[in-house]
This record gives structure tokens, sequence and C-alpha cells, in this order.
């Protein structure tokens, strides 16, 4: 899997893909109908010097790798591919004068109260044993990918605005939610309440869990939990609090101090959060502040 956070990193990628040669030369090799330079040569009806270059274009950009293997002369090379999977986010914020976005790691809460069934893990294993508030405690929990829990609450120190004598616009935190893993395929919704400094925003329905597929970044050890979830950004202005743009209460960004910022969500009914190497986001909590010109 790779994973292009804008279009400019990945216009590399694209050029090399704007060749149908290069396109067929993937195709074969993924499929394995042929594999060393002289099969794709012959396949392709290509010159040996041009499949060189071709797969040298491919090499480059991380596509494929080169390993040599026994053949009829000698030592011939064939075509290994690296990746399954490839994602460009497109959709990314532009980088604007009026606004400061910055990234905080799941596991990076201040405070949490939560109730089994709830667990924390790493992208390589949970911390500690599941079922068990304690290990929230635990240091190892700034590393989290993966957060979920029954009942409970849990809280974030935001990044402090930085520009103290510009008007705030708005302020939002978007991250990864799904309900809380009860099984294969279960449909149960769950609803999610949000704060800022302590105040109810409001509160928001969030699907069921999600397990039909893998996550696009979920380790494979992890088979027993949801995979992955919805992409939701929670916003405060001074029209009131949204997810997603659709309205969930009356809150305004005037009724906060927003010269120190705390985000928490509640649940009675269950909820997972993602960080960085799970679901299908690669990312934790995306903190982003906006600023009247």
């Amino acid at each position: 899997m790779v994973h292009y956070t804008d279009l400019l990193q990945a216009q590399r990628l694209c050029e090399t893909l704007a060749a149908p040669a290069r396109v067929e030369i993937m195709r074969l090799v993924l499929s394995r109908r042929a594999d060393s330079l002289d099969a794709l040569a012959k396949t392709l009806h290509l010159s040996n010097g041009a499949i060189t270059q071709h797969v040298k274009k491919l090499v480059d950009v991380g596509l494929i790798r080169l390993e040599e293997i026994s053949g009829k002369h000698g030592t011939a090379k064939r075509c290994v591919p690296t990746v399954d999977r490839v994602m460009i986010d497109i959709a990314t914020d532009i980088a604007s004068e009026n606004a400061e976005v910055f990234n905080l790691p799941i596991g990076h809460f201040s405070f949490a109260a939560v109730n089994p069934y709830c667990a924390i893990a790493t992208s390589e294993a949970y911390i500690g044993e599941r079922d068990d508030p304690r290990y929230f405690t635990y240091p190892e929990r700034t590393k989290a990918a993966l957060i979920y829990f029954n009942s409970g609450k849990i809280n974030w120190v935001l990044p402090s605005p930085v520009r103290r004598a510009a008007r705030i616009k708005s302020v939002s935190v978007s991250l990864e939610l799904s309900a809380k893993p009860y099984g294969h395929g279960h449909k149960r919704d769950s609803a999610v309440s949000f704060f800022v400094n302590d105040v109810l925003l409001g509160t928001h329905v969030i699907d069921g869990e999600f397990a039909d597929r893998k996550g696009l970044f979920t380790p494979a050890a992890f088979d027993d939990v949801c995979q992955y979830g919805k992409y939701k950004t929670v916003k405060i202005t001074e029209e009131g609090s949204f997810v997603d743009g659709i309205k969930i209460g009356s809150t305004r960004l005037s009724d906060i101090d927003v010269s120190s910022l705390t985000f928490a969500i509640a649940t009675e009914n269950g909820v997972s959060i993602f960080g960085s190497g799970f679901g299908d986001y690669d990312c934790g909590l995306r903190c982003k502040t906006e600023y009247y010109e």
C-alpha cells in the first residue's frame, strides 16, 4: 500500500503510468504471466532496451523491484511487485494564509474515563489486555492507532491558536470513527456526543461496525475488530456546531474561550476511533483553525 497525501506528491507516479506500455508491464507482473525482462519484451513485442527503460521508471516510483534469478545463460532479472494498492488524496487542503492545521495522534489524549468492552492498540499489538481501562493510562498509549470503548469519555488538548490578535472564523476537528466492534457485520449504530472546552456541541449518530473488508491501513493481525470507519469533521462557527456540514447544536464559537482548546468524545453506545496506521485514513485528529481575512 502506498499513500500519497496530495496530487503534487503523486505527480511522478501518474506521469510514469501515463505510458500504456508501463501499465501493461504492471498487469503482466501482477498476474505473474510474465516477470523477467526477456519474457516482458517477447510478450509486448518490444526491444530489451525499451523494456529496461520502462521497468526502470516503475522501479524509480516504487511500484516494482528487480531481483536476480538463475537463467539459461547465467543470471536474469525478474520484476517483483512491491505494492498492490495505491491511494491518492485529491481533496486535500491547499495551504492558506488564513488557516492553521495540526495533526494530533489519537493516543495523545489528556483524559479517558472509559468502560468495557474497551481496548487500546498500536499498529502492532494491543496495549496490555483488552477490557481493562487501566491500560489507557500507560505511557505506550501515545502510540495508539486504535481506541474503542463501550461507554465513557475521552478528551484531547488541542494546539492553541497561534494568532492571538486575529479573529477566529471556525475551529474544526476531523477524525475517523465507527461504532464499537460488536461482532463482524453487526449494524448497531452509536450516538456520539462532541465537546469543545467541556461545552456540548451536540450529538451525532455514527453507523455500525464496518467489517465487510479490510481497512486500507488496518494491520493483518487485527481481524477481530471493525476494520475502518467514516471520516467525520466536527466544526464550530458563529452559526452553530456542525458534523459534516449538518447542524447538530446551537453552541457558537463566541460561547467558548478560544485562547485554549480541548476536544472530547462521549458515548453510551460504543465508539471506535482510528488513528495513523489503522482504518482507511492514515491520520489522527486533524485540527484546523480558520481566521477571518
